[in-house]
């Protein structure tokens, strides 16, 4: 999903700006982009997603134990993030402000989704699924973006009157890193690796903890804006957007079309019609979802081959390996040794 008005720009000069801020000399990929840092500041987007995309996994590949993604989500204000930034932004307490950051993250095109649980007297804001596994495509990245949303979660704080270390424990889904000493400065000295789940964990009175801009009437009228954007986006992708979407968040789940129908709000029958209609089948929206996510995950080598079959849904490697050969005309392993000659 591309990001709407100036959000991507916004988010393309903050990552260099943060490369610049340490010392980095960004004129290579600048120049790679073909832009300036003042045509960031435009009203139309001088790059596109995969552009952006791009320079990440060169930043990463250059600077990998920079804690890039921490320093990168850092300042990162809720109005950056457009409507929804704004709706979060206006809202009467945090528990209002993360409901609607829940129900629109989409709008933004969000890479990981979110959700609040409540247990007793504690809240959990935890890291659900990679919503975007064309983008989330090596560990490496997934732990830059899981830094990134980290820092920006701690900038809620002071919209309601809170530090940046608000939460109580935080919890990450990862090994700790050679530079965990900068986890601690951005997000708080109480911070545990290797977790089940990334997850930020606080007082559950926050919840009802006003922020320091409310105005709940501009909240309402934000979040009507950004429900229609999200209906507009969905009416837009179609049915075979709609299952990748949720492929997406199920990768390796072999997932019936009975299922997915269901999960849409359609009959088997139905789902098969509309895919029809839009000149393809759930099989080959399947198949080509597996085909690209594989893909992705050759471009590393962070992965066995094997693990990238298993992986992608294929509890056969030699199934896999036949279906990629058919699918690129070689098989997984000429894919990866040529991306990476």
């Amino acid at each position: 999903m591309t990001k709407k008005l100036t959000e991507l720009n916004s988010y393309v000069r903050h990552t260099l700006l943060t490369l610049m801020s340490v010392g980095i000399d960004c004129s290579g990929y600048l120049g790679r982009l073909g832009v300036t840092m003042a045509m960031l500041e435009q009203a139309d987007d001088k790059v596109t997603q995969e552009q952006y995309n791009t320079l990440l996994d060169e930043v990463i590949g250059d600077y990998p134990n920079r804690g890039l993604g921490l320093l990168d989500g850092q300042g990162v204000s809720l109005l950056e993030h457009g409507l929804l930034g704004y709706a979060m932004f206006a809202s009467e307490n945090l528990s209002k402000a993360l409901a609607r950051h829940t129900r629109y993250q989409d709008v933004i095109g969000a890479a990981l989704h979110t959700k609040l649980f409540i247990s007793g007297g504690e809240a959990t804001l935890r890291v659900t699924d990679i919503s975007r596994p064309e983008l989330i495509n090596t560990p490496a990245k997934l732990r830059y973006e899981t830094e990134r949303l980290l820092a920006q979660w701690a900038e809620i704080g002071p919209v309601f009157g809170a530090s940046r270390h608000w939460f109580s424990r935080l919890m990450v889904a990862y090994p700790k890193p050679s530079y965990a000493d900068l986890y601690e400065d951005i997000l708080g000295p109480h911070i545990s690796f290797d977790a089940d789940y990334t997850e930020i964990i606080f007082d559950a009175d926050l919840l009802d903890q006003p922020l320091s801009f409310a105005n709940e009437a501009a909240a309402v009228l934000c979040e009507q804006q950004c429900d229609a954007l999200l209906k507009q986006l969905q009416n837009t992708e179609g049915y075979v957007a709609r299952v990748r979407r949720i492929l997406a968040a199920n990768p390796g789940g072999n997932l019936a079309i009975t299922t997915v129908g269901k999960m849409l709000g359609n009959s088997e029958r139905s789902l098969r019609r509309r895919l029809k209609e839009e000149g393809t089948t759930f099989k080959q929206v399947v198949l080509h979802f597996r085909m690209e996510l594989a893909a992705s995950y050759l471009r590393g080598d962070e992965m066995t081959i094997q693990e990238v079959a298993f992986t992608t849904g294929y509890s056969d490697p030699s199934n896999f390996h036949r279906a990629f050969q058919q699918y690129y005309g070689q098989t997984p392993a000429g894919f990866r040794a040529r991306k990476s000659s």
